[in-house]
């Protein structure tokens, strides 16, 4: 997977004025869509792909910790970060805990620091994303492999040197399979 030009990135809190100094920080490096709340964010997220969501801590109705759970369970490849104005070490443990968040950030922010994160948020979606196609293309060799010595084995085509080959390409398809979707 390359990396894009400018990642999609969606940023989310109650306060107009910070989604304002927000996007006027990071139009021009990523692309960017915004929330208002975590229900709208939500929404957001079902119709449009991105790799990094950012959001506030405190926000009426649903807390940034109680969404990024939900971003967790439904939107899982999204990379998660929290950034808020105050220092609760509960809210702090809970929002890692539930949210597997990548990073938790404190308002306010350090531009230069804040684009860096965000730029290594979207590197780490990247990552992750390559590394799955890996694993798949991966696995797909070893079945292949494996479809391939069984179909020789049968014929009686397949060396007795090959076997261990076989037996192999066997047994890492085994050890392969449950960290993959297929």
């Amino acid at each position: 997977m390359n990396k894009p030009d400018r990642p999609p990135i969606l940023l989310i809190d109650d306060e107009p004025e910070i989604l304002q100094s927000l996007k006027g920080l990071l139009r021009r490096e990523f692309t960017l869509h915004t929330a208002d709340s975590g229900q709208q964010a939500l929404e957001i997220l079902e119709r449009e792909p991105v790799h990094v969501v950012m959001t506030d801590q405190r926000m009426p109705e649903m807390t940034g910790t109680q969404l990024m759970a939900k971003v967790k369970k439904k939107f899982p490849d999204a990379v998660r970060i929290i950034f808020t104005g105050y220092a609760d070490i509960k809210a702090v443990v809970d929002a890692i805990n539930t949210g597997g968040l990548y990073r938790y950030l404190t308002k306010p922010w350090d531009p230069d620091e804040l684009v860096q994160v965000l730029h290594q948020a979207a590197s780490e979606y990247v990552r992750v994303m390559e590394q799955r196609r890996l694993n798949q293309e991966l696995h797909e060799f070893v079945c292949d492999s494996c479809r391939f010595a069984d179909e020789m084995k049968s014929s009686g085509a397949l060396p007795p040197a090959f076997e261990t080959f076989a037996s192999r390409g066997q047994a890492m398809r085994e050890r392969l399979a449950p960290f993959l979707d297929s």
